[in-house]
């Protein structure tokens, strides 16, 4: 049983967004309160009232929004498993005119609340309000599926979601540094392209710069939200994908208490409460034991669910993948002969311009995202901490 649950685990945070039926756990009562080393609020600056208006009201700065090269999605069992890419059928997002935006803290829109519910996202036509997506989640069952939007708005409420924007997230960079997470850029789909490496997860550096697990669950709300609300306002089935690099996976990580801890609460939150939003899964990297147990344990996963997910090794099959579902945004050094980065190695490093971007940790997305982090602060009178 505890190897069922390591591997469901594991294979969970692979699916992410993908619409699940895990029980709704929050981060703990301690960054509600905001006691201790939990997020930092200032309540003065949180609105009290869940707000959305009919268009979007921002678009921070020229993040990516061209259409990327790549290969046709038909291409794909020239280099995959026909089981394992079957049944794909997720519609891509069109892109979104970002032509008016600005990166100046001065100019930012007063209103950064964002609520749980978008226009024309089934939720104004649906009888009990509740978005496409959580019906879809619970297979049309209208009264699981109110319950859990329920548990969602309750959830929100709880830890000041709609307005988690407007409030200094000084941590962020600390965050970042702790476990390797961004989004490289878009995929030929124009789909967000979100990569993490959850074997770095780095405990060690958590300690030393007083950040908790509470901490790290809400800067991944920050970043999601960030996602949803400013970098991809609409439509509102938008989906992304999903790159779980696996390097350094060991089963030193899954034998680790404090690792599965973070791993469940981690999988549980964001899959609770944001379903649907998967396009692609790609677990890049993995271990030949991992594709074991994976073939093992797949029954267990919904056809949905398992037929988003690639399990992939390093080496020409990998590599094939990856250009052919990341295009352009795919690192240079992903590919198998030029990979610099070895492990352990400290993987933020972000860049001090624009014109030093490139696709991966430092794409112009993620660039574009630490500066509305900063300008928030500005705003607030409040840096970023330093990582020690």
């Amino acid at each position: 049983m505890l190897l069922q649950r390591i591997i469901l685990c594991a294979l969970a945070s692979a699916a992410t967004h993908h619409s699940a039926g895990a029980d709704r756990i929050s981060p703990s009562p301690l960054a509600s309160a905001g006691r201790g080393g939990g997020w930092n609020r200032n309540p003065s600056f949180v609105s009290t009232k869940s707000t959305q208006s009919s268009e979007p009201t921002l678009h921070w700065t020229n993040v990516l929004f061209q259409t990327r090269g790549g290969s046709s999605e038909e291409d794909a069992s020239a280099v995959v498993d026909a089981e394992a890419s079957a049944g794909d059928d997720v519609a891509a997002p069109d892109s979104v005119d970002t032509s008016s935006n600005t990166t100046e803290a001065e100019s930012l829109p007063n209103n950064l609340t964002f609520s749980a519910t978008k226009p024309h996202d089934g939720s104004l036509e649906d009888p009990d309000g509740i978005p496409s997506r959580f019906l879809l989640m619970k297979k049309n069952d209208r009264a699981e599926a109110k319950e859990c939007f329920e548990e969602h708005l309750a959830w929100r409420k709880e830890f000041e979601v709609d307005s988690i924007l407007s409030r200094p997230h000084p941590k962020y960079d600390v965050c970042k540094a702790m476990v390797p997470h961004f989004f490289a850029g878009r995929d030929p789909h124009n789909s967000i392209v979100f990569v993490q490496r959850p074997a770095a997860l780095d405990f060690e550096l958590m300690r030393k710069n007083n950040v908790t697990i509470d901490d790290l669950l809400m800067h991944y709300i920050y970043v999601i939200e960030y996602c949803w609300n400013i970098l991809e306002p609409g439509p509102p089935e938008g989906v992304m994908t999903n790159v779980l690099d696996m390097k350094g996976l060991s089963f030193r990580n899954l034998k680790n208490q404090e690792y599965i801890g973070f791993g469940k609460r981690f999988v549980n939150m964001m899959s609770s409460n944001y379903p649907g939003r998967s396009y692609k899964t790609l677990v890049v990297n993995a271990p030949k034991w991992f594709h074991a147990l994976y073939k093992i344990f797949k029954p267990l996963l919904r056809e949905s669910t398992r037929a988003k997910i690639l399990i992939l090794k390093k080496g020409k099959q990998q590599d094939a993948a990856l250009k052919l579902y990341l295009g352009d945004s795919l690192p240079e050094d992903w590919i198998s002969n030029k990979i610099t980065t070895e492990a352990g190695e400290r993987y933020f490093l972000p860049a001090d311009d624009r014109e030093e971007c490139d696709p991966g940790p430092n794409s112009l997305v993620e660039f574009d995202m630490r500066q509305f982090v900063i300008d928030q602060l500005k705003l607030h009178n409040e840096t970023l901490q330093e990582v020690l």
